[in-house]
């Protein structure tokens, strides 16, 4: 519980310091009451296909431990997930936990690898990205991203190369505190890279996948406004804004995601101010969308593996009880 109130204060005081450090560049959120509706929707739709190839990715990697779940229960799980991440920061991890140890009996260890490669995915994808556009931009000599921006993606992007390829069983030596915890996540990540199901090479495809489709989401956002801008620097954009959620202490990235956009607006010569309202119309496009989606599966419960949710299953995932490993 004190961990929780610590990081509900941080995330207070995180966004007060955005919104006191972005007052002025607000002066173009009036835009968003005209934004194009039809582009809103797409938004919206683009949105709920990633959080579709989002959840595809959980179930991928459960495979490898053959304790599989439909796509449709993957994609409810990733929704609430997503939704409780509104709330708390990086809570919704624990939510899918905790309905998955406690209603399809998966291991915590099993998850947990799943959770780490995945995340190793994320930003090895989304550092890529960036590494290619920093790369055409160079030579096309166009405005080159300041040095400690560069060397924070290519850090990233060899961190994440290294935890994906790199077999960690000679962590298994480690004799110090958690090393049975450890033993046995080393153990889960050396069966998810074993898999016969091949669950890391189409999990790796997905990311890039959806690199793809959040950057059109903001692309989209950005027509909605009315604003012409290149798919390329949308990218940088929505990519830098994407690995905003690697350091991120507040529900959803709020503050550092707008932080990174708004940076990445800087190079590409477009007003923070622009740049900014469309991050704001994205964001409470997304947000709205996983709200009502998410409350639309809890009334319903989600259909999956030939059995819904049952009211217990519900409660499990609105309480988030997230037990110790």
């Amino acid at each position: 519980m004190g961990n929780r109130k610590t990081r509900l204060v941080l995330a207070i005081l995180a966004i007060g310091c955005f919104l006191y450090i972005g007052r002025n560049y607000l002066d173009q959120l009036y835009r968003i009451t005209d934004a194009n509706l039809a582009m809103v929707g797409c938004v919206a739709l683009v949105h709920l296909l990633t959080l579709w190839l989002q959840g595809l990715t959980v179930k991928w990697g459960l495979d490898a431990f053959e304790n599989s779940i439909s796509g449709t229960e993957s994609f409810g799980l990733f929704v609430i997930s997503s939704y409780a991440n509104l709330l708390l920061p990086r809570s919704g991890v624990g939510t899918t936990a905790v309905y998955l140890n406690r209603v399809r009996k998966t291991s915590l260890i099993d998850y947990s690898s799943v959770v780490l490669v995945n995340g190793a995915l994320f930003v090895l994808a989304c550092s890529a990205a960036a590494g290619v556009y920093m790369g055409i931009d160079w030579l096309a000599g166009g405005n080159p991203l300041p040095i400690w921006l560069v060397t924070s993606i290519l850090g990233l992007l060899i961190a994440s190369v290294l935890a994906v390829i790199v077999d960690w069983r000679f962590l298994n030596r480690y004799r110090g505190p958690g090393c049975s915890l450890i033993k046995k996540l080393n153990h889960a990540m050396t069966q998810l890279r074993a898999s016969r199901t091949r669950s890391i090479s189409r999990m790796a495809l997905a990311h890039f996948v959806l690199v793809f489709l959040r950057a059109l989401r903001l692309y989209f956002a950005f027509w909605a406004l009315g604003i012409s801008m290149p798919f390329s620097g949308v990218l940088l954009m929505s990519v830098l804004g994407d690995l905003a959620f690697v350091f991120a202490i507040t529900p959803g990235a709020v503050g550092f995601r707008e932080a990174a956009i708004a940076l990445a607006a800087t190079q590409l010569g477009v007003p923070v101010s622009l740049a900014l309202s469309v991050a704001v119309l994205d964001r409470l496009t997304f947000s709205l969308t996983v709200v009502i989606t998410s409350q639309v599966l809890i009334a319903g419960g989600i259909q999956g593996s030939g059995s819904g949710w049952s009211s217990k299953r519900k409660s499990i995932i609105c309480n988030e009880q997230v037990p110790k490993p």
